[in-house]
């Protein structure tokens, strides 16, 4: 039995590796499916000879040309017309056209879901961005809140208001009635007077 063909093949030479493996085994071949993988890779040659030769970028119809891609070009075709017979002939005709059907039916299939996984993929990474900004944001308006807090709670202790009932626990209990109900202001002048009083000894008439 004749070895299975090598992947490492390319172009005109993946054609006519496959096209004569068919040849050897197609009439011993139960069905369709002992040789698909072989019709498979002369076909995939046969696009590899075609990509080589549109690359050149002449003209492959000029009968004058003969640069080795377009003449590669040419057997690929002549193999795979030779091919098709004898599929055709060995399981029927229309086989041929079955085969290339089903290739394109699979191909496509190949492509739609490399699509939908670059979609998935695209959407995914879209999702991400937009937590990454929501995250952000978030951290930005708690800094901003953080700082706002921040300030206002200095702007608090170091403007406190007359009266507060912190800073009126300084005094004594005389004073410390002054200030809750005056303000500091009067506490301090109450002490002030309080103090001279007693420091000079004031003589305070006291009216009717």
């Amino acid at each position: 039995m004749v070895e299975p063909i090598s992947t490492a093949l390319a172009g005109i030479a993946l054609v006519k590796k496959s096209v004569d493996f068919v040849k050897q085994q197609i009439q011993t071949a139960n069905d369709i499916g002992d040789i698909i993988g072989h019709i498979d890779k002369a076909m995939m040659g046969e696009q590899q000879v075609i990509k080589a030769r549109d690359s050149k970028n002449v003209d492959h119809f000029a009968v004058e040309n003969v640069a080795q891609e377009v003449i590669d070009a040419k057997l690929a075709r002549e193999q795979m017309n030779e091919l098709r017979n004898l599929v055709n002939l060995r399981f029927g005709p229309g086989t041929w056209e079955f085969i290339l059907q089903e290739r394109k039916k699979r191909i496509d299939a190949k492509k739609q879901a490399i699509k939908e996984a670059k979609a998935a993929k695209m959407k995914k990474q879209q999702q991400i961005a937009e937590y990454i900004k929501y995250g952000l944001l978030a951290t930005v308006v708690i800094a901003f809140i953080g700082v706002a807090l921040a300030v206002m709670v200095k702007f608090v202790w170091a403007h406190s208001v007359e009266g507060d009932e912190k800073s009126c626990r300084l005094y004594e209990p005389k004073y410390f009635l002054i200030c809750m109900s005056e303000g500091r202001g009067y506490a301090d002048t109450q002490l002030y007077l309080d103090y001279k009083r007693e420091k000079e000894n004031w003589i305070i008439i006291e009216g009717d």
